[in-house]
């Protein structure tokens, strides 16, 4: 990335620069206390800023299913707020859906893009070391390292990396294990991305998957492992790559062989196995079920239109759900099913469009850009998020994160980028040649 000239920077430049500093800051810091408290902020401001360069800059919005899907969802969502079992819910996610799908059209060099995902490689990596360092020292993030987890000395958040320890999770700096799982997939799908687009891996990018690997199963979440797999096996489908069966059947017999080495020496790393045998905890969906019947009730009763979105743990409240008779707030642990009953038929119907679009738009950006390094490279990063959306959707509540709803629309807005600019180059190059061609 070239570094701008002050004399030179424009309200568009401002913006771009903004981005590349604060997508990272949004997506992959974790959900300790500092990046937490500043996360809405910043995407409000990303929201905001991106209305004010649309006013007074040149970017285009192309009309397209993937722009079209979203806009009609974004609209739908706020026409819910109408009539929304619990309206302000709805308002706040309105407003991060509307702030996350200005991403889509996002416009900027393709170097600045390339920068964005080398400093998410670089926060995923520090993460992952210590999610590693926990292992070996007793408490280690509250006792040496309280300052990035908990500044404040708050005692409800010791004791919740206190029950992370005592059940063998870690979370090192993401301050939670299941946004530390996140981070390392975001990690893993960096360097799934290189390896697929180039056809190799430097040794160095070797051992950082498989710290990302480990670090991942020392998480213990199962669904976000299970995700790796999937994507891999996707990718190996997708690929063009020359001998990729044997290539396949090596990296997973050398990767089963190197898990079994550090179990050895890390025994915890097991934890995740072992959570895949418990049958009666893969029945009941890790204790998720109670939840679910709470949907179940909001679909029979809003079958239609939904009962708004984000209106799920207020219904569930009122008719009876209750944590340490707290009011429960962490959604229902099934997006699918949740969409269905705060979206009704019409909703859902509209946001699986949405999906499967952008889907198909990511693909074809795959088999179009087989021949150009980077944009295959973007283009992978952005089908491995997608795939983690729609696979940790099942059993997680990725559309109502804030951080993987951002990355999810950064990610589509990428390959939305790639594709604009390799049709401008195109017609570029058409007007030269007709050019050329009157001139002869």
């Amino acid at each position: 990335m070239n570094k701008p000239n002050l004399k030179d920077l424009t309200l568009k430049n401002i913006w771009q620069i903004f981005l590349v500093v604060t997508l990272p800051i949004i997506c992959v810091t974790g959900v300790s206390p500092i990046p937490y408290s500043i996360r809405l902020p910043l995407i409000y401001a990303t929201g905001i800023l991106f209305l004010v360069v649309f006013v007074f800059c040149d970017i285009k919005i192309r009309i397209n299913t993937v722009t079209v899907t979203s806009f009609i969802l974004i609209s739908y969502i706020g026409i819910s707020i109408i009539y929304s079992y619990d309206q302000q819910a709805t308002i706040q996610l309105f407003l991060l859906y509307a702030c996350s799908f200005t991403l889509i059209f996002i416009d900027m060099p393709k170097s600045y893009f390339l920068k964005i995902l080398s400093i998410f490689y670089v926060i995923c990596a520090v993460i992952a070391f210590s999610i590693i360092i926990s292992v070996f020292v007793q408490n280690c993030m509250l006792k040496y390292f309280w300052f990035i987890v908990n500044p404040t000395h708050s005692a409800e958040i010791s004791r919740l990396i206190g029950k992370e320890l005592a059940i063998g999770a870690y979370s090192g700096f993401a301050r939670e294990k299941a946004e530390a799982a996140y981070i390392m997939n975001v990690g893993i799908a960096i360097l799934f991305a290189k390896y697929f687009s180039d056809g190799k891996l430097a040794k160095k990018d070797l051992f950082m998957l498989l710290i990302f690997l480990v670090a991942l199963m020392l998480t213990g979440k199962r669904t976000l492992f299970v995700i790796v797999i999937a994507a891999f096996a996707v990718f190996m489908l997708l690929s063009n790559l020359k001998g990729k069966t044997f290539k396949t059947m090596s990296v997973i017999i050398i990767a089963i062989c190197a898990l079994f080495v550090i179990m050895m020496f890390i025994p915890k790393v097991a934890t995740i196995f072992e959570r895949f045998m418990d049958q009666e905890n893969v029945e009941s969906m890790g204790d998720r079920e109670p939840l679910w019947k709470y949907m179940t009730m909001m679909i029979s009763e809003f079958p239609i239109f939904g009962a708004g979105m984000g209106s799920y743990n207020q219904y569930a409240y009122d008719h009876g759900l209750r944590v340490g008779n707290k009011k429960w707030s962490y959604n229902g642990h099934n997006s699918y099913m949740q969409i269905f009953s705060e979206l009704g038929i019409v909703g859902s119907i509209i946001f699986l469009l949405f999906v499967i679009a952008a889907l198909v738009y990511t693909v074809n950006s795959i088999k179009k850009f087989r021949n150009d390094r980077n944009d295959k490279y973007m283009s992978y990063f952005s089908l491995y998020i997608q795939i983690m959306m729609i696979i940790y959707s099942l059993t997680g509540n990725p559309v109502y994160t804030r951080q993987i709803l951002f990355l999810w629309m950064f990610s589509i807005g990428m390959v939305m980028y790639l594709n604009r600019a390799s049709e401008n180059s195109m017609d570029t190059n058409r007007k030269i040649l007709n050019t050329e061609e009157h001139i002869i």
